[in-house]
């Protein structure tokens, strides 16, 4: 017949056996596998005090009329070995009256004990006890370490409330705008899912202009749009003034509530995730020069116009204007003086602003040759395309259009194909330098400013700290600008080129001026 258990005696016997996977993965009955040798013969599994984990172990051992309090060795089914701390020991098969053992403050077991083996470990005396009254509940004890070993990891982080990484103090009127906003866009969720399904599939979804789409965009922008827009601002302004380490919190608030809603909008979709590597791609600039009122749903349709209707998202357009009103001015004065006119964008985009502008003139009667800079290869495709079409079908002989694929890198060095390009009466740079710092700023600006010729004017754009769309683009977006004052901006340009004429110009939104530096 098998061994019996005569306790334990500080080392487990026999082949170590993994610890049963309580919290762990299951197996098939089938799968699993017995013992080998002596093995075979089933004996409790045997319980290192290091293997218990965090759990809180008390031993109280009554001998001879006094207690002792002792530590644990190791324990199982029908037995535990703990230190021995006085110099009188028992006898190896006596009886212990009682014996407490305790883990976490939970009784695991009372009574009497058989003692089976005493030893000298480590210079410790440690003696091995069988149970005599009941066998202990050892599976128990196993999960309550398992479940303190599961709380204690990662996944338990941020149970406390002052852990949560939501959790800002303060700032409530920055929270309760944001909530407000969460429950305004879940009814509108709601409703627009209503009305979508009454009013016709291709009035809401349909790419024909109609009285009735019109209608239902207008009502659309008149209130929902609106409402979404002015409670963009107040978040805006109920974020200013927070720490970096704040803005970390508020970011995480602002993202629990909102950012599900928010990202059904297919430009601030990509706008976030950015699939060609960085923020403001042509397809974000084409997002908010047309198809605003895009979406799977009437919902997500409503959003999208919304936040393409920013203040941000508004001067984007508004400095295309501007900067189209300049261009076409220029165009006028070379006009009337017969004098050829050169144009150079960088950073050019989808270079809406020269299409706009050959889509408007009815005539121009000098030669005009516009160079696009870019170092996407995707957006110098997208331009090329439409405006080699435009030319061919409108300004054949008139208007040459050369598209430059290089880096700014290269141009912040001095690029080669820049220099043999010759002089320009007019150069622009809508959004580029948004994204540079103060030194980079200069030199890019002197760069340019020297491939300017005599009369001619460079125009730097800039967005200022003022942007009332910084929060959602921050927050949520992950689109972070190097904002500048206006008077940073002069003092830039003045420093860059000290002979340049420099001034402000504004866009109608006063969110995103330019600073322009004319050579004399």
């Amino acid at each position: 017949m098998p061994p019996r258990h005569e306790g334990s005696g500080g080392e487990r016997s026999g082949s170590a056996t993994p610890m049963p996977p309580t919290l762990g993965r299951t197996s098939r009955y089938t799968e699993l596998e017995g013992a080998q040798g002596r093995d075979v013969y089933f004996r409790p599994e045997r319980y290192p005090r290091s293997e218990l984990g965090s759990i809180g172990v008390a031993v109280e051992v009554c001998h001879a009329g006094l207690l002792q309090r002792c530590e644990l060795r190791d324990v199982s089914q029908s037995g535990f070995a703990f230190e021995w701390p006085r110099d009188t020991l028992p006898e190896v098969g006596s009886t212990l009256e009682e014996v407490t053992l305790r883990f976490d403050g939970h009784e695991a077991y009372r009574g009497q004990v058989r003692v089976s083996s005493i030893r000298r470990h480590d210079k410790v005396t440690v003696i091995g006890v069988s149970l005599i009254d009941t066998l202990m509940n050892i599976e128990d004890v196993l999960l309550l370490r398992d479940v303190k070993s599961r709380i204690a990891e990662s996944e338990f982080h941020g149970l406390k409330l002052a852990e949560a990484p939501w959790r800002v103090q303060g700032h409530e009127r920055f929270k309760a705008q944001v909530s407000e906003l969460r429950l305004f866009l879940e009814d509108a969720h709601r409703k627009f899912g209503e009305l979508e399904g009454v009013v016709p599939w291709h009035v809401v979804h349909g790419d024909q202009d109609s009285p009735a789409r019109d209608a239902l965009i207008q009502k659309i922008r008149t209130g929902f749009v609106a409402d979404v827009v002015q409670a963009s601002n107040d978040i805006d302004a109920a974020l200013r003034g927070a720490s970096r380490e704040q803005r970390e919190g508020l970011r995480e608030y602002s993202r629990r509530q909102l950012h599900e809603l928010l990202m059904l909008s297919p430009w601030m979709f990509r706008a976030l995730h950015k699939p060609l590597g960085y923020p403001g791609d042509f397809e974000v600039m084409n997002g908010l020069y047309g198809r605003l009122f895009a979406g799977p749903t009437l919902f997500a349709k409503a959003v999208n116009l919304a936040f393409v209707s920013t203040p941000a998202a508004e001067a984007v357009r508004q400095r295309k204007e501007l900067m189209k009103s300049r261009l076409s001015a220029t165009l006028d004065r070379h006009t009337a003086r017969g004098e050829p006119l050169r144009i150079l964008s960088i950073a050019a985009g989808p270079a809406e602003e020269v299409l706009c502008l050959l889509e408007e003139r009815t005539q121009i009667d000098v030669p005009l040759e516009v160079v696009l800079f870019d170092q996407d290869k995707s957006a110098l495709s997208f331009s090329y395309g439409r405006l080699s079409r435009l030319v061919a079908a409108k300004w054949q002989g008139k208007v040459r259009v050369i598209h430059l694929h290089d880096s700014i890198t290269h141009l912040l060095r001095g690029s080669a194909v820049l220099k043999l390009s010759g002089q320009f009466h007019a150069v622009y740079a809508c959004g580029l330098f948004d994204y540079l710092q103060p030194h980079t700023w200069m030199s890019l600006c002197r760069t340019l400013h020297e491939s300017v010729a005599p009369g001619g004017t460079l125009y730097v754009g800039n967005m200022v700290p003022s942007s009332s769309s910084r929060w959602f683009m921050e927050l949520h977006l992950d689109w972070h600008l190097e904002y500048r004052e206006r008077s940073s901006m002069l003092d830039l340009a003045r420093r860059a080129v000290p002979r340049a004429h420099v001034e402000i110009l504004e866009e109608s939104t006063g969110v995103n001026p330019f600073v322009a530096l004319t050579r004399e």
